[in-house]
């Protein structure tokens, strides 16, 4: 399908910008300050939205009080790692104190918001490139200048039905084309474990906040990990699910083709797994999530585990030891607590993931771009040659990565139909040997990346690694990225379970469980007091309540 002289050339390329971009970022975190985060010193931020809105239906914590405690965790937090784009907190605060009046007046009871607002209270971020009404919605881009939302996304609008409250809208790299999460309007958000690493992208913004225990549940997207990478790279969990359950509309990019909604999807992301299910149905079609059966329970001794640990394409590096050693650790849990062997499989057609992935995305109708002509028809392009030069010239402030867009989607394009008929044939493959597998009853473990999160820039030597992600894009599986405690660098560290499609009950069922045995989200080290000389960086792991 693909030349080995193609993938060779690739190769070949890559390992260029691998010794050009190493040193150079090794050389800027020298000068950089390894700072930790202030303390979380409010309990509230340590308990996960279901714990909030069971205390807050109940009396027990106020919404004004929770929305406060994460409202100044956001201002303590926000100056290192930069992650946000626009706030309203005087209008969420405004809406707590609201919510409060309504409850002690006894026009819900408790019972009654369970079922009709089970997120009652909770708040909530959301991605700057989902339409929130009233806030920024332009997905860091220069042109247009501003772009402010005249009305929440349909998905938006479940949830604040079912009682979120909405802080603010958070960072994304250009146009969502970038691994990290950088723009020349708001800057480069940062790493909450590691202020010169990045937290990922396109969803960088909403995982720095998570893991910093400045957000609760945040709104993202992915279409090609952008909802996982960074879930992985700052410790919580990223939720990629069965296409068709959540409205796609509202969202920048988008494009008007009938198989955007395939590929491209709205993604949960929250700090504890519990949340999932009770999230991932809140923001569901209310027509369809029935169909998820997600308040059924699971029971985990009765599902099968199969696993890989390689892409086993020669374009991609070799995983990092410690995501191995997380993965068998848990394939070992469920041995010994459920008598379940885990099933090692090699499937082949994966090592030709990276070319038919990409391919199959690009070749669809274009979406919002760098190169587009007027905000309203993302078909219409300038050159592409012309807009590379005056990038090189310095005649354009956007940023490199959403130009790459450009030449990649003309190449995709240039395929020949025999030879895009050959990927979609792999792609079917794919799909019938997952369906094969996972039936109702399996799932599939798998790293989210080869490596943890690296330092800025690291990002351009790492594109050939894209299969982990675009897997489960291509083949339209539910899928999330799930934390397994740190490293022993203090990165975070994780892998992926994947399901079968409507399985997402099964995905989250082992989130859980691997929460429970592992230790899931854990704040990121914070300063201790010490005497003068002394290092004050916090050692300790702590677990969340």
């Amino acid at each position: 399908m693909w030349g080995t002289f193609s993938k060779w050339v690739m190769w070949v390329l890559v390992w260029l910008n691998r010794i050009v971009f190493w040193p150079y970022s090794r050389i800027l975190s020298m000068f950089q300050k390894k700072t930790p985060l202030p303390p979380i010193d409010n309990n509230l931020l340590l308990h996960s939205a279901t714990s909030l809105a069971d205390k807050i239906r109940n009396r027990e914590v106020s919404c004004e009080e929770v929305v406060q405690a994460y409202i100044a965790r956001v201002k303590a937090v926000n100056p290192l790692i930069n992650a946000v784009v626009q706030d309203r907190f005087e209008q969420a605060l405004q809406e707590a104190r609201t919510a409060d009046l309504q409850l002690a007046s006894g026009v819900y009871n408790p019972d009654q918001l369970r079922q009709d607002r089970p997120l009652f209270g909770v708040p909530i971020t959301i991605k700057e490139s989902v339409a929130v009404q009233g806030m920024s919605h332009n997905a860091g881009r220069v042109k247009p200048k501003e772009r402010v939302a005249a009305a929440d996304a349909s998905f938006v609008r479940r949830l604040k039905e079912a009682g979120v409250i909405p802080l603010l809208v958070s960072n994304t790299p250009e146009v969502c084309m970038c691994w990290e999460t950088y723009n020349n309007v708001t800057g480069r958000t940062n790493n909450p474990y590691d202020l010169r690493r990045t937290p990922g992208g396109s969803s960088g913004g909403e995982a720095a906040l998570l893991g910093a225990g400045a957000s609760v549940i945040g709104l993202a997207s992915d279409i090609g990990g952008s909802g996982r990478l960074p879930a992985l790279y700052c410790g919580v969990y990223g939720h990629k699910p069965t296409p068709g359950y959540i409205g796609i509309d509202g969202h920048i990019p988008v494009s008007e083709d009938p198989e955007w909604g395939n590929f491209f999807s709205i993604a949960p992301m929250c700090r504890y797994a519990e949340d999932l299910p009770l999230y991932m149905r809140a923001i569901c079609d209310p027509e369809k999530r029935d169909n998820l059966r997600l308040n059924e329970p699971v029971d985990l001794k009765k599902v099968k585990v199969y696993y890989m640990e390689e892409d086993p394409s020669v374009l991609s590096d070799k995983v990092h030891p410690e995501v191995k050693t997380a993965m068998r650790r848990a394939v070992a849990h469920f041995a010994n607590k459920y008598n379940i062997i885990a099933q090692e499989v090699k499937i082949k057609e994966i090592e030709d993931v990276f070319q038919v992935a990409g391919v199959v995305m690009l070749r669809m109708k274009s979406c919002q771009s760098v190169y587009q002509k007027s905000e309203d028809n993302p078909e219409e392009w300038n050159s592409v040659i012309m807009t590379y030069l005056k990038f090189i010239f310095g005649c354009t402030n956007h940023t490199h990565p959403p130009l790459i867009y450009g030449p990649i989607k003309k190449y995709a394009d240039s395929i020949s139909d025999k030879e895009f008929q050959e990927m979609l044939q792999t792609k079917k493959a794919l799909i019938e040997k997952f369906d094969e597998m996972l039936k109702d009853d399996g799932v599939f473990l798998f790293p989210t990346f080869y490596d943890l999160a690296n330092f800025h820039l690291q990002f351009y030597y790492k594109l050939l690694n894209i299969s982990y992600f675009t897997l489960f894009n291509l083949i339209e599986l539910p899928v999330c990225s799930c934390p397994t405690g740190l490293a022993k660098d203090g990165r975070p560290t994780g892998f992926q379970v994947a399901a079968n499609k409507n399985q997402d009950r099964l995905v989250f069922a082992v989130a859980k469980e691997l929460e429970s045995a592992f230790g899931g989200w854990i704040p990121p080290p914070s300063p201790l007091p010490a005497s003068k000389g002394e290092d004050t960086t916090d050692k300790r792991v702590v677990q969340g309540a």
